[in-house]
Parts: structure tokens; C-alpha cells; sequence
């Protein structure tokens, strides 16, 4: 059974009777991101491993690594064409049971064919998490309101760095990379429960008082107006530096500037620190500043773009730095605060496109996410197995990324302007 966007589902799946429920949906979608990206860190987390084993090249690995975005990409873009018509809860229950049944190829692997096996299941199902997570927890926010909610959802990419993946490490270097896949199997099959019993859709899903007065707005033309494509290209360079860092950060920190295996597994978790504090301060600052009369393209844009170009700036002066603590600090800033991404993309394109197409507006910016993680490991990989020092590859890479972040932050600052997009739409 689907439900209608465009109109409060008459299945039972609605409830606006509790105050409390917009703050538990809310949670249960940020428990969504941290069972993505969870998955996502694993991969960085078993990477020496791994390819040790299995005599791998970083290449290679990073193929590993891309098989995740490349069916995510695929998968998001069947829920954007799906048009006004989704089962936001259903297809959310169907993600995480599917996660959950992805681990075990990569847990009985014996070669890297299982392993792109398990990524591709995987990867089907994380593409629509993101996205339908969101679009669960705005149904019930007005759109002046959301900037925390989405800071909330995010902030579980972060929580999982740093509350879980330090424990995952510790099984990994106590019990082996395979019991890494496990854990992220049980984790899934907790949140696939808790959605169960907390999914449900809000007052908000259905009536939309900055959705244009037309209802029959072209999907396409929204989707090129310079708003939507500001919003894409930030994502994809983000998308790009994340999957980056997920696939090969923990490496960087043990191959490149000498901590051990424990060390880094923990060091990974340092950018989440500064990432949970950055998403609060963003998406809380663009909130108040639009609830002053600010409009979004000062509250979103101008904020958040000047954010991702600072980030991207910090990173791209990594090669520059000898000293390790030095290097550890500019990636705990600089990629800590380019993951604000989603607290201003999220409501601008929720902003931009009416309740009927915000489900598919918002997987098309997990599209553009995924688009950048099918490419990106590679290059890395690339950079890595070619570098003239051991550690040349790596920082080549954020040199790389961290220019394109800040060439998409910049975008993002000057081209944002959704009341102007959605009134020419």
C-alpha cells in the first residue's frame, strides 16, 4: 500500500494527537542516519585489514567502496521518479531489513566479489534512507522550523562516529574485521524494530503553507532552477569528501602519519565531535536568523555556503602540514563543519518543492551524494597507489576534495534563493 504525499494518509499511519511524537519520529530518523553511517565508517575501519587479507589494492578497496554508492544512486532515483506516490514507512522498513541481510556476505567473505556483493545490497537500501528519514520527520514542522530537526537527523551520523564506531573498533582489532559486518547487522535489526512502532506521518505532510499557489508546477523545472542545482553540486562535493573519508581516513591516520590501529580507529571519531557541535550551530543559527524575517537564502545560503567554503579551504591546506597533530586538528575542522550540508541543502529543497514532490526533491540530493561516493574512493585509491611517499596519495586526495568543497560551498552562498525559484518555477 502507498501513501499519498500530497494529502495526510487515511491508513492509520498519521498521529498528531501527541506533543511528544515530532521529537520521536525525529529521533527514530536520526536513528537512521546512524545506522548509515555506521555501515558507511566500517568500511574505513576494516580497510588495512582487509586488504591485507586479501592482498588487495587500494584501487581495488576502493571499487569495494564505490559498489555502496553506486546502488544507492540507483535506488534514489527510483524514489525520485516515483512521483507523488511513496510508502515513506514501509519503504523505510524495507531499508533496514535490508541492511540487516547485507552484512552477512561481508561477513562470510572470501574475496572481494562477496564484499562488492554485500556493498551493492547494502548500498540499495541506505540510498532511500537518508532522504525518506527526512522527509518522515519535516511532515511534522512547518517550514521555518526544520533547520533543528534536520541538525537533529544529521547529528546521527555524527553520534554513530563517536559513541559506536570507537566500540566496533575494538572489536575489529580484538575479533577480527568480519565480527565489524555482525554488529552492524544487529544494529540495523534495533532500528528496524523502533521504526516499527514510531514511523508515522505528521500534519505536515500534506499542507504546505510556502508550497506556490500552483499545483501542478513542473517537476523538471524545478529541478533545474538555480536553487536545486546549487543544492546538488554542494552535495556532490560534500558526497565526494565523505566517502573519502569514510573509505580511507582511518588509513590515513595509521599509514601515513604513523597511529596505531586502535588509535586511529579512535582518532575517527574526532571529526563527529566538531561535526555535532557544527550541525547545532548551523542549523540552529539559520533557524533564528529566518524566524528574525531573514529569508532562506540568507538563513540557508549565505550560512551555509560560507561554512563549506571554510571547510573545504582547511582541508585543502592538508599537504601543507608536517606536524600529525596539526594535520588531525585541520581534518577535525575542516571535515567536521562540511557536514552541515544536509542541515541546509535538506530545507531549502523542502522549501523549494511542494509536499507532493519533497520526498523525490530530497532523494534527487541523495542522488547527487551517492553520484560523488561512486567516483571519488576510486580516485582516492588511485592517488594512493600512485603517490610518490607513503603519504602523498592521502593528502593529494584532500587537497583534491577540500578544493571542490569549497568550489560548491561558494555556489551554495551566491545561487540559493528558493522564494525566488519557487515563485518562477
Amino acid at each position: 500500500m502507498t501513501t499519498d504525499l500530497s494529502r495526510p494518509p487515511a491508513d492509520g499511519t498519521t498521529d498528531t494527537g501527541r506533543a511528544w511524537m515530532p521529537w520521536a519520529v525525529t529521533a527514530a530518523a536520526a536513528g537512521a542516519h546512524v545506522l548509515v553511517f555506521l555501515d558507511k565508517g566500517l568500511l574505513g575501519l576494516v580497510a588495512t585489514p582487509i586488504r591485507t587479507e586479501f592482498g588487495m589494492s587500494a584501487t581495488t578497496y576502493g571499487l569495494i567502496s564505490s559498489a555502496t554508492y553506486l546502488l544507492t544512486m540507483v535506488s534514489c532515483l527510483a524514489i525520485a521518479l516515483s512521483g507523488r506516490r511513496v510508502s515513506t514507512r514501509a519503504v523505510l522498513l524495507g531499508c533496514g531489513a535490508l541492511i540487516t541481510l547485507g552484512q552477512i556476505p561481508a561477513a562470510l567473505a572470501g574475496g572481494a566479489l562477496m564484499l562488492i556483493a554485500s556493498r551493492v545490497v547494502v548500498g540499495t537500501a541506505e540510498g532511500p534512507a537518508v532522504p525518506l528519514a527526512h522527509t518522515a520527520a519535516y511532515s511534522w514542522f512547518p517550514a521555518s522550523r526544520r533547520g533543528l530537526p534536520a541538525a537533529i537527523i544529521t547529528s546521527g551520523a555524527s553520534f554513530s562516529k563517536i559513541a559506536l564506531l570507537p566500540v566496533i573498533s575494538l572489536l575489529v582489532v580484538t575479533l577480527g574485521w568480519r565480527i565489524g559486518f555482525v554488529a552492524i547487522g544487529v544494529v540495523a535489526l534495533v532500528w528496524l524494530t523502533v521504526w516499527y512502532f514510531l514511523g508515522r506521518t505528521g500534519p505536515h505532510a500534506g499542507t504546505d503553507p510556502t508550497a506556490p499557489a500552483r499545483s501542478d508546477r513542473s517537476w523538471m523545472r524545478g529541478l533545474l532552477t538555480p536553487t536545486m542545482l546549487a543544492c546538488l553540486f554542494a552535495t556532490f562535493a560534500q558526497g565526494a569528501l565523505a566517502a573519502v573519508v569514510f573509505t580511507w581516513l582511518p588509513s590515513y591516520f595509521q599509514n601515513a602519519l604513523g597511529f596505531s590501529a586502535a588509535a586511529s580507529g579512535t582518532l575517527f571519531a574526532l571529526p563527529s565531535v566538531a561535526g555535532l557541535g557544527a550541525l547545532f550551530l548551523i542549523g540552529g543559527l539559520g533557524d533564528r536568523i529566518m524566524r528574525r524575517g531573514a529569508p532562506a537564502r540568507v538563513g540557508r545560503g549565505r550560512v551555509g555556503g560560507i561554512c563549506l567554503l571554510a571547510s573545504g579551504l582547511v582541508l585543502a591546506a592538508i599537504p601543507l602540514l608536517d606536524a600529525p597533530v596539526v594535520a588531525v586538528a585541520a581534518v577535525i575542522l575542516g571535515y567536521g563543519f562540511s557536514v552541515t550540508v544536509n542541515t541546509v541543502t535538506f530545507p531549502v529543497v523542502s522549501e523549494l518543492f511542494e509536499a507532493a514532490h519533497r520526498a523525490g526533491a530530497l532523494a534527487m540530493i541523495t542522488v547527487a551524494s551517492a553520484a560523488a561516493g561512486v567516483i571519488s574512493p576510486l580516485i582516492a585509491g588511485r592517488l594512493i597507489d600512485t603517490g610518490a611517499a607513503p603519504g602523498s596519495g592521502y593528502t593529494a586526495s584532500f587537497l583534491v576534495f577540500g578544493l571542490v568543497l569549497a568550489l560548491g560551498g561558494l555556489v551554495f552562498a551566491l545561487a540559493v534563493d528558493p522564494v525566488r525559484d519557487r515563485a518562477s518555477a
